[in-house]
């Protein structure tokens, strides 16, 4: 545990210190290329709103959130997208450029080469190259000519971190990676915590090369965003780096939580952009993808209203108007409409149907207390 911190220190539950996660060995380590270029790793730490006391202990860790403020933090001290690890640098213009010089790109696969081609022209220090892998997949392979008095293998790590997520985000679900390949051997911390879980794949230490490899699969997938402001937008939200892209979740899952919480927040109703721009997608991409999961977005909208329809003529004596309106019906006579194409029975003749059956009015009470707006 750490011991007590000094005034001033960040302290905050929520700044992302603790025992498990990344550990502060690992992070002192990032922080490497900082250092030799003369710059406090403690200022570095408190920028990126992390307990400096983290610092080169091992009994202390950071989530994946605080990584993803703390590579930020010390790429922008330095001006440097690879933390000063390499002689030849590439400054934070470069890699907006980089990026706009993909994100209009149709496909992964086509992303993937216009950004390596990108890359190798960026620094002499940096070669990654793209080979068949037997024909199995397709493997991305990276060099990286680092500087004496730094940590290799943590560079790799973070940067194949990176693109796992970046491209995984790009396309609007995790990458199916086929495996990871690393020169340097397994790193081991106190915590127990798998910095390499985070792929999903088989991970083959003491490799010739360090390479991800893709599925051929996806590299015909398209992409789903298109412009740097996603781009900074998906940044300054604080992604979750040690988590798997999407959670694991299915597109229908996904899209009934996003307007579960829309119902929440009083948007009854909401339309497929609102939809698909809370799930950084595309509403042409979320309605393919809902198909091929047999859904459509009109049915899980139609469901979710229906229920909560339901829920408030059981559980409340809200007028039926009202309950109308407040599902985002302008009109009466269209609400009904909606509610018997959906329940079979006028809103009217489901209440007085229904209103003395204890089992469904417990349901619906229970339904209006979890989607009731707040």
């Amino acid at each position: 545990m750490l011991n007590k911190p000094d005034a001033g220190l960040a302290t905050d539950p929520d700044a992302g210190t603790g025992t498990c996660g990344l550990d502060g060995e690992a992070v002192k380590a990032l922080l490497q290329g900082a250092v030799l270029k003369g710059r406090d790793p403690l200022v570095i730490l408190r920028g990126a709103s992390i307990d400096p006391l983290v610092y080169g202990n091992a009994d202390a860790a950071i989530d994946g959130r605080s990584l993803v403020r703390l590579v930020r933090q010390i790429q922008s001290s330095i001006d440097d997208v690879y933390l000063g690890f390499l002689g030849q640098g590439c400054r934070l213009a470069l890699e907006t450029e980089r990026m706009l010089s993909f994100l209009h790109c149709a496909t992964f696969g086509e992303a993937l080469r216009v950004s390596i081609r990108f890359t190798d022209a960026m620094s002499t220090d940096v070669g990654p190259w793209i080979e068949e892998e037997h024909g199995s997949g397709l493997q991305h392979i990276c060099k990286y000519h680092t500087i004496a008095g730094v940590e290799r293998d943590i560079l790799v790590w973070i940067r194949f971190v990176w693109i796992y997520q970046m491209f995984s985000w790009l396309i609007g679900r995790p990458l199916a990676l086929r495996g990871v390949s690393v020169k340097g051997s397994r790193p081991v911390q106190a915590n127990g915590f798998d910095r390499f879980a985070l792929f999903g794949c088989p991970v083959t230490f003491n490799a010739p090369v360090d390479a991800l490899c893709y599925s051929w699969s996806d590299l015909t997938v398209r992409l789903v965003h298109g412009s740097i402001s996603e781009y900074e937008e998906y940044y300054s939200s604080e992604p979750d780096w040690f988590a798997s892209p999407g959670h694991g979740l299915s597109w229908h899952e996904k899209t009934q939580q996003v307007l579960i919480d829309l119902q929440k927040a009083g948007l009854g109703s909401a339309p497929i952009e609102v939809v698909a721009a809370r799930l950084r997608t595309r509403p042409r991409r979320l309605r393919h993808d809902l198909a091929l999961e047999g859904h459509s977005f009109q049915d899980i909208r139609t469901r979710l209203r229906g229920e909560l329809a339901s829920a408030y003529l059981l559980a409340s004596d809200v007028p039926i108007t009202a309950i109308g309106l407040v599902l985002g019906f302008s009109e009466p006579g269209s609400f009904s409409r909606k509610f018997f194409a959906w329940a079979g029975m006028t809103p009217s003749a489901y209440r007085a149907e229904y209103i003395a059956d204890p089992v469904k009015v417990a349901a619906a009470t229970a339904l209006l207390k979890e989607r009731r707006i707040s």
